[in-house]
């Protein structure tokens, strides 16, 4: 239950942060976008193997 918790946490505030990015057109265009999602998708695989470990470890 705890590593479910803290990871959709952490998930949800990083979603939550890079809808609200988004939403702001004038700072988002076309190609931007594109790879700040990229970017984005590869933060979340990257920090949910990083939460698994460091909750494994107090597990």
């Amino acid at each position: 239950m705890r590593n479910g918790f803290t990871t959709g946490l952490i998930v949800g505030g990083m979603i939550g942060a890079s809808v609200s990015m988004m939403m702001s057109s004038d700072m988002m265009k076309g190609r931007n976008r594109r790879k700040m999602m990229k970017t984005g998708r590869n933060l979340v695989r990257k920090t949910s193997h990083l939460i698994g470990d460091v909750v494994d470890l107090f597990h």
